[in-house]
């Protein structure tokens, strides 16, 4: 892309010339979304009693997920891109100083990371086995144009889930990318429009998480980011609760159903009751359950992957 194009692009009102996320987002939106009816979020009988209560999700930082060793995967990547294009120009080259700030910052992360995973498939053996946490798991499928904002407004705010990216190559291409769009803002030489290495580890970093190695592509996930970071003028207020052997810190994401005449109830198209020895007798006081608070008409189905 030449710089004149890119002139054009960073002037448009649909890019914010101060945050990089929208842009990435935006022009590899094909990759991140595709036209889908639902999207399923795997949890125990008391997350889904929780979300289905209180109308929230509870994104859980990155560092205490049961596969947290992923994001280090995104970010060996990346720090090996960083790297050889450092290595491309001379010691005293100003994009050899930037790209070496933008490396810095990415090694001293000040940035918290909170996810809320969710699936294109409703009865998954690995979902169960990562998410449900016990024997008494569910999925709760959900109308994806009913909870989340299909116009796709690009903010990190908007809390809109992303596909994640299981080809190496494409995530190759997405780091690439920033860094492409980073280094020609520099050297448009507008303070306006250029973008801070601060900015730029911080775009990095908000992609790492949707990075996994290829062999989980059968999971079909989608993860909505939340951020928190001290550089930012808005903190999403963060909690902790007690699970299993650690204290888990999580940040709460209010929804509702985009649907106003019944704004009232989440979107919800049906549960599935995991695979166990009780199933069926889950499914009763799970189906006794929705009656009493709202959801009368939610199908309940069981699991048909066998229970051992």
């Amino acid at each position: 892309m030449s710089n004149d194009q890119f002139e054009i692009e960073m002037n448009s009102p649909q890019v914010n010339s101060k945050s990089l996320i929208p842009y990435i987002s935006k022009e590899f939106k094909s990759h991140f979304t595709k036209d889908i009816t639902a999207l399923y979020h795997y949890t125990d009988l008391e997350g889904a009693q929780g979300i289905i209560s209180n109308k929230t999700f509870w994104a859980s930082h990155i560092k205490f997920m049961n596969d947290s060793k992923e994001y280090s995967h995104g970010l060996e990547i990346c720090e090996a891109i960083v790297e050889n294009l450092i290595q491309e120009f001379p010691k005293e080259n100003p994009r050899r100083i930037y790209l070496e700030e933008v490396f810095t910052i990415l090694e001293e992360q000040d940035t918290d990371i909170f996810v809320v995973s969710f699936c294109e498939s409703e009865d998954l053996l690995s979902q169960w086995r990562g998410y449900s946490r016990s024997k008494y798991g569910v999925s709760i499928g959900f109308d994806y144009a009913a909870l989340f904002d299909v116009s796709f407004h690009l903010s990190e705010e908007n809390f809109f889930p992303r596909k994640v990216i299981y080809n190496h190559q494409l995530q190759q291409q997405i780091i690439h990318r920033i860094i492409e769009i980073a280094l020609v803002s520099r050297e448009m030489n507008t303070t306006k429009q250029a973008y801070t290495p601060k900015e730029v580890a911080r775009t990095i970093g908000y992609f790492l998480p949707l990075f996994k190695h290829s062999t989980f592509s059968e999971e079909k996930e989608w993860r909505i980011i939340v951020t928190n970071s001290k550089s930012m003028p808005y903190q999403h207020e963060l909690k902790f609760r007690a699970r299993d052997n650690i204290i888990l810190p999580y940040i709460e994401l209010l929804t509702h159903n985009k649907m106003t005449q019944n704004d009232n109830k989440l979107p919800i198209k049906q549960i599935t009751v995991g695979p166990s020895g009780t199933n069926e007798f889950t499914a009763r006081s799970l189906n006794y359950y929705l009656k009493n608070v709202g959801y009368p008409t939610v199908p309940i189905k069981i699991s048909h992957i066998p229970y051992r």
